[in-house]
């Protein structure tokens, strides 16, 4: 029973941990989204409406989709989470985070999850000595330019987090109306 309740709780500490390390009160998700891996999006006129309610002061895109990527030290592919959001306006309360946002910015550049399942110990040291890292996701080549934790989830073996411009470049399938939370 305890193994049991020890699965029961990682599996929610890992399905929550991107959602409460949003610096937010209030986030809009399709209402067909399954899980952190499997969102439905919406439009982004969802976003400006609720603009037009009293009190809310900004209402900015969230997007979050898996994709595969090539992990950088055994060139194998592998599922991670991709999160992208304005680096303007800082979605997380992660200050590993916001003190990178202008290497967010930079073009087809993303910082990495330390926390990720696999074998990433020469591209964690590398980022952290400020050693280029490069590799691809979904065939294009990015460039990893810095480290936070959030740790891996059952659905992904770990984060990539960027800007919204960069998601989108990295998700071409993807359109910059169709919003996975905001």
């Amino acid at each position: 029973m305890f193994m049991q309740l020890g699965f029961q709780n990682a599996l929610y500490d890992s399905n929550t941990r991107l959602s409460s390390s949003l610096q937010t009160d209030l986030v809009l998700l399709s209402p067909q989204a399954r899980n952190m891996q499997n969102l439905s999006t919406f439009a982004r006129r969802r976003l400006y409406q609720a603009m037009d309610i009293p009190g809310v002061k900004a209402a900015e895109p969230f997007y979050a989709n898996t994709i595969v990527w090539k992990n950088p030290e055994t060139r194998q592919e592998s599922t991670v989470q991709l999160v992208g959001f304005n680096p303007d306006h800082s979605a997380f309360n992660l200050p590993e985070i916001n003190q990178q946002l202008n290497k967010l910015k930079l073009p087809d550049t993303v910082v990495f999850d330390r926390g990720s399942r696999g074998n990433y110990k020469e591209t964690i040291l590398a980022v952290a000595q400020a050693r280029p890292v490069t590799t691809e996701v979904e065939g294009r080549t990015i460039t990893v330019a810095g480290l936070f934790t959030l740790g891996a989830s059952f659905g992904a073996d770990g984060t990539l987090i960027t800007s919204d411009q960069n998601f989108l470049l990295m998700s071409p399938r993807r359109e910059a109306a169709s919003i996975g939370w905001g």
